[in-house]
């Protein structure tokens, strides 16, 4: 008190000096805090290593995706060479922690390629049954490529018959995701299968499958 009093009398402004002693203190600390958010992203970057330098990744920040290469990775940030424009973006570490990232690189697609021999000849009725069950059966596969589906329906002029050809691309980040995904696959066919039995139409599937590894592309 004689201290506040003594610098009223002298018209000190104490009161003021505190204020801002007492600001600068809160800005120090939420700096330090915002570094130590930093250093804890970057922690957990280099424990989960969800990427290396030299990786193409895919994420999103600010409401739009980032494609680009993994130039380096910082105590505090991560460059970023976007594929497309070439513009650099260092990305704080923290940022990166907290969003999905998809790694391209480390990625595996494979293109199935599926043969169905029908009993019959399909009529056009048939045909568009076909092209739909397929669909909704392979949509719900965990893995499948969003809009990869391409099926063709022609006949098979030996047999006076019908048959179809149906690929798409199933996608996993190992050999084991990948092994998983063809069982889920057949899991599938059989579904596919029992639905179009419901129509009246059946099929013969070809096998074994064929599988072809393709790399991916961003």
């Amino acid at each position: 008190m004689g201290l506040v009093s003594y610098a009223q009398s002298q018209k000190f402004p104490l009161t003021g000096l505190l204020a801002s002693v007492s600001i600068g203190g809160i800005a120090i600390s939420f700096s330090a805090s915002k570094t130590l958010e930093q250093l804890f992203g970057t922690i957990v970057l280099f424990l989960d290593r969800p990427f290396i330098p030299g990786d193409y990744i895919r994420c999103s920040l600010g409401g739009g995706d980032i494609y680009g290469r993994v130039e380096s990775i910082g105590l505090r940030s991560t460059k970023v060479r976007v594929a497309a424009t070439g513009t650099l973006y260092i990305i704080p570490n923290n940022k990166l922690a907290d969003t999905a990232i998809e790694n391209i690189t480390r990625g595996k697609k494979v293109m199935v390629l599926l043969y169905l021999d029908f009993t019959k000849k399909l009529t056009e009725q048939e045909e568009a049954v076909v092209q739909q069950v397929a669909r909704n059966s392979k949509d719900s596969l965990l893995g499948m490529e969003p809009g990869s589906m391409k099926i063709t329906i022609f006949d098979h002029e030996a047999m006076n018959k019908s048959r179809a050809r149906m690929t798409f691309f199933i996608l996993g980040s190992s050999e084991n995701s990948i092994q998983l995904r063809k069982q889920l696959l057949e899991v599938a066919n059989q579904n596919f299968s029992k639905q179009l039995k419901k129509f009246g139409i059946e099929f013969k599937m070809q096998e074994p499958n064929i599988y072809v590894d393709t790399p991916i592309t961003i």
